[in-house]
């Protein structure tokens, strides 16, 4: 890797945190609240939402910052469509919202939360694999000498069959999944959601002066159902299922929803409609929110509305912030 390759990969792009921001300038700040730590801060974009090689990848015969490459180039385009669409407060020309339908596709995958879920699987796979190679002696060998025939294993190298039950037994390992992995997974998603993105009516909810504006977060796309109500265990909303809305502020000013249903078109929020936004883009948080300042609105569970200096104060109280419709 040469020094000129960027290390700092964002998940979040700058250029669209820039948009919460009082100004969008090199300098920009956002004022941050972390869920995990019961803090609050001011940041620069380029320190939030971020890794150490995020999107390194390791493929033969390509360069490892070829993804990060990649999006640098993406996000060079959509950049202007966001500014575009904020100094115009209107949806703009269809280049420009497929622009945005890209980003928030992209933005739905991308995410920590997503690699670590694709991460637990694997290794409760793994574990649940293990302990049946180990239910026996026989399997356990005969496992063994298929995994020396096929080159994975040095012959050589051999564990007994009670050292390796008694490692798995106490369980203390993790199953860790290649970056380069995750990216591909990632990139495969991403045709997957874009399709359905593109189905949905969208509004664009403009927030009126006086509002404290939209907040967003590390996980900016927040799905949920449009109507709360008991469910079951594994009804979560899904991408391409009705009955479902898809919440994506655009920046400090504008927020879009897309559902199946409705005519879409361009409405103002009032503080309350605002608040509601908010409370649900909070709750879709994964650690941390970024806004303009503390002065934005958001809604308690118990309905209370409640300023965002106050936010630090109600997750220290475990006092409930939950996703609610906002229309």
């Amino acid at each position: 890797m040469t020094a000129s390759q960027a290390r700092n990969h964002h998940w979040v792009p700058q250029c669209y945190l820039k948009g919460f921001a009082k100004s969008p300038s090199k300098n920009a700040k956002l004022y941050v609240v972390d869920k995990v730590s019961h803090t609050a801060f001011t940041a620069s974009p380029r320190n939030v939402a971020c890794a150490r090689d995020f999107n390194r990848i390791d493929a033969e015969g390509v360069a490892p910052d070829h993804v990060e490459s990649g999006y640098a180039k993406f996000e060079s385009l959509v950049a202007p469509a966001l500014r575009r669409m904020s100094d115009s407060r209107n949806f703009g020309n269809a280049e420009d919202h497929n622009l945005v339908l890209n980003l928030v596709a992209l933005l739905a995958v991308r995410t920590p939360r997503m690699r670590e879920n694709v991460r637990d699987f694997h290794e409760r796979v793994a574990r649940q694999m293990m302990s049946l190679t180990v239910a026996s002696k026989v399997r356990y060998e005969a496992t063994f000498e298929r995994a020396v025939e096929d080159g994975y294993i040095d012959k050589d190298r051999s564990v007994s069959y009670e050292d390796m039950r008694d490692f798995v037994d106490r369980g203390e390992y993790t199953i860790e999944v290649a970056t380069t992995r995750h990216v591909d997974n990632e990139l495969n998603l991403v045709d997957t959601v874009l399709p359905l993105l593109g189905r949905r009516t969208w509004t664009l909810i403009r927030a009126q002066p006086g509002t404290g504006g939209f907040v967003t977060s590390d996980h900016p796309v927040g799905l949920q159902w449009a109507e709360q109500k008991p469910r079951g265990f594994f009804s979560s909303p899904g991408f391409g299922l009705r009955g479902t809305e898809l919440l994506f502020p655009i920046s400090h000013d504008l927020l879009m929803v897309g559902q199946f249903e409705g005519v879409g078109g361009v409405l103002e929020a009032n503080m309350h409609q605002v608040a509601f936004a908010n409370t649900a883009l909070i709750w879709h948080a994964t650690r941390q929110v970024y806004a303009r300042d503390d002065k934005f609105f958001y809604l308690r569970n118990d309905g209370e509305l409640k300023r965002g200096s106050d936010l630090v104060k109600d997750l220290e109280q475990q006092i409930r912030v939950s996703p609610r419709r906002l229309r």
